[in-house]
């Protein structure tokens, strides 16, 4: 009935995959049928498969209304500043669907399985690609915990001395950025904690164990995670952070995903 074939057909098709098989999958018991050991593994690992293929008709069918836009982006900018907003982009454009997947620094983008491309640094690094957009520039400043700040308030530059500075090895040289530009001048490096990605240094942040150099950009005023940037008016500028739609992406979903981009930038 499922596959809309008579029952000699049926039976046809059976005779041919035991020729082939070289193995009864069905024992004959008058006009009953009844499965052989070997029948039952083919029903239960086949019939799973069958279930799954379903399963993928039945969901891309549910959602023939609904076009996808496959983003790949840096770990940091998609935790830090994509997923906390995308509810907001999937309210307004309730027809689109967002697929994210990260890239680690030093990782190349994967130009052929993705819609949209984020990178940060030169935009020369991901080749010739058309439309690409700039997004920001990042204003690196310090982050802290709300329970680290108050235990030891930030006022003034100085008093971010009083804390752990931390450190990512992806990002060298962002405290002594903002240092210099604060006016510290050859401060000693001693103790702190050393992560091997930013967004692990983030995780160490929200944990307490310090403060770190960050951009701005990803912490808006209303504090995420109970995270602030106490001063927010002392920053030194960072990499610069670029879209890219690649050949296989739609530009009109590719737009209305920038605009909304530049706008949650803007806020």
């Amino acid at each position: 009935e499922e596959l809309g074939v008579t029952h000699g057909a049926a039976s046809k098709q059976v005779r041919a995959l035991e020729a082939w098989l070289g193995q009864q999958v069905f024992t004959r018991d008058g006009r009953g049928r009844a499965l052989t050991p070997y029948g039952r593994v083919l029903a239960e690992q086949l019939g799973q498969s069958f279930r799954d293929i379903d399963a993928a008709c039945q969901y891309v069918r549910r959602h023939r209304s609904k076009a996808v836009l496959a983003v790949e982006a840096p770990s940091t900018f998609a935790m830090y500043f994509l997923m906390p907003r995308l509810k907001r982009f999937e309210k307004r454009h309730p027809d689109l669907a967002i697929w994210i997947s990260t890239r680690m620094t030093g990782q190349a983008p994967d130009v052929s399985s993705n819609d949209l491309l984020i990178t940060r640094g030169s935009p020369d690094r991901i080749g010739a690609l058309k439309g690409t957009t700039l997004l920001f520039e990042e204003s690196l400043t310090p982050v802290c915990s709300e329970e680290l700040l108050l235990k030891r308030p930030v006022k003034e530059p100085t008093d971010i001395l009083k804390h752990s500075l931390i450190t990512s090895a992806t990002r060298p040289g962002h405290w002594e950025a903002w240092l210099q530009q604060a006016g510290i001048r050859n401060y000693l490096f001693e103790g702190g904690h050393r992560f091997d990605h930013m967004f692990v240094a983030l995780h160490a942040v929200r944990e307490g164990l310090g403060s770190v150099v960050a951009p701005k950009e990803f912490f808006p005023r209303q504090a995420l995670w109970k995270l602030r940037c106490p001063l927010p008016g002392v920053v030194v500028k960072g990499e610069k952070y670029f879209a890219h739609p690649t050949s296989r992406a739609d530009v009109r979903h590719v737009g209305r995903f920038v605009d909304w981009l530049k706008e949650e930038l803007k806020r």
